[in-house]
């Protein structure tokens, strides 16, 4: 299609002002405002069409003008916001690409128009850093996770914060960190322990990660897989085999062992702290389950090479199982798990205060 406007397109529209006749104006028209001939009276002309056709009543001339637009430059303020006005499908593509919205135009559609117009807005290229903290403030889940699936916009480390700390349960979100190309340390270690198995490989395979950080992720998704063996397990004698296995192999680990209890599977506990500790499986049974006989839990964790640190979550599992009668075969270990957090989180129940570091700790090792 020959771009210049002629006599004969205004001839031809005159006649027969439909709304593919509109739309082939305004695209010649489009083109013309956006090179370097047009001044002057041309100009003033111009923008007195896109005027005339913002307010058509066919939306096949609107889109068709918003779609001509979005790569112009300097439009006059009343057609920026018409436009920005205008149904979802007119103004989304202009949103999305016009260069030249100011930042009160931005702020602006995210502060009044509906959550596909503020999406538009988090796709935008090179979004500025005050307009992506904005949105993590003020957007729903939705739009954050465009944002964040946008490889242009420009993320602070706090804005990551704001994010993390509004939508902390939300594996979308965390998906679409962990798929950016570029993700602060700090947050990586921020969201690493909340992570599913896919994610923490792509995670080790994709980013640059410090040793210490990656070779954690690495056992973190070993144990994990470990416990769902044992989740497999009914018998005693089975359970007992894979700590054997374990133990023989070195990879029967304090962290294993505690997440194992964290998660509710009080066998593989058991059992572990059997080969761990030297100490037959009836007297460790008698020992874990023995009224206020918490120094004796105490002795077989110390014999079992259990660190001090990982006590309180010992004895928050503990209660939890006591507590509720947990079945491990029978219950969620997730919801188990929780239980457990939140009992760590108001620890007091074996007479240790808990600084924020050991209760981040803590529940790492359980997440």
């Amino acid at each position: 299609m020959n771009n210049e406007l002629s006599k004969k397109d205004i001839v031809t529209l005159s006649k027969n002002p439909n709304a593919v006749n509109k739309s082939v104006t305004a695209q010649k028209v489009s083109a013309l405002y956006n090179s370097e001939k047009i001044s002057g009276q041309a100009l003033d002309l111009a923008e007195a069409i896109f005027r005339i056709l913002v307010k058509d009543v066919e939306i096949k001339v609107r889109e068709s003008l918003a779609e001509s637009l979005k790569n112009c430059r300097n439009l006059p303020s009343d057609i920026v916001k018409d436009l920005i006005n205008d149904v979802d499908s007119v103004s989304m593509p202009f949103i999305k690409y016009y260069a030249d919205l100011s930042q009160e135009d931005i702020i602006n559609i995210i502060d009044s128009q509906n959550i596909d117009k503020q999406k538009a807005v988090a796709m935008r290229s090179n979004l500025s850093e005050n307009i992506s903290h904005y949105i993590a403030e003020t957007c729903s889940e939705d739009v954050i996770g465009v944002l964040v699936s946008n490889e242009s916009a420009k993320i602070r480390e706090n804005t990551y914060d704001v994010i993390i700390d509004r939508f902390a349960d939300s594996e979308q979100i965390k998906k679409n960190m962990v798929y950016r190309s570029e993700l602060p340390v700090s947050i990586i270690e921020k969201i690493v322990h909340s992570l599913s198995d896919e994610l923490l490989r792509h995670l080790v395979l994709t980013h640059n990660l410090p040793n210490d950080i990656a070779c954690d992720i690495v056992e973190q998704v070993k144990e994990k897989t470990t416990l769902k063996i044992s989740e497999e397990y009914s018998s005693d004698k089975k359970i007992e085999e894979l700590i054997h296995e374990l133990y023989t192999s070195n990879r029967l680990t304090a962290s294993l062992v505690v997440r194992a209890i964290c998660m509710g599977d009080l066998k593989f506990f058991e059992y572990a702290l059997v080969y761990l500790s030297n100490t037959p499986i009836m007297e460790v049974r008698k020992i874990l389950f023995s009224n206020s006989m918490d120094f004796m839990i105490r002795n077989l964790l110390r014999k079992a090479y259990i660190p001090k640190s990982m006590f309180p979550a010992v004895f928050s599992a503990l209660k939890v199982i006591k507590d509720i009668r947990f079945d491990y075969k029978k219950n969620d270990s997730k919801s188990f798990a929780h239980k457990v957090i939140e009992r760590i989180l108001s620890y007091g129940s074996a007479g240790e205060d808990l600084s924020e570091d050991d209760v981040k700790y803590l529940i790492s090792k359980i997440c």
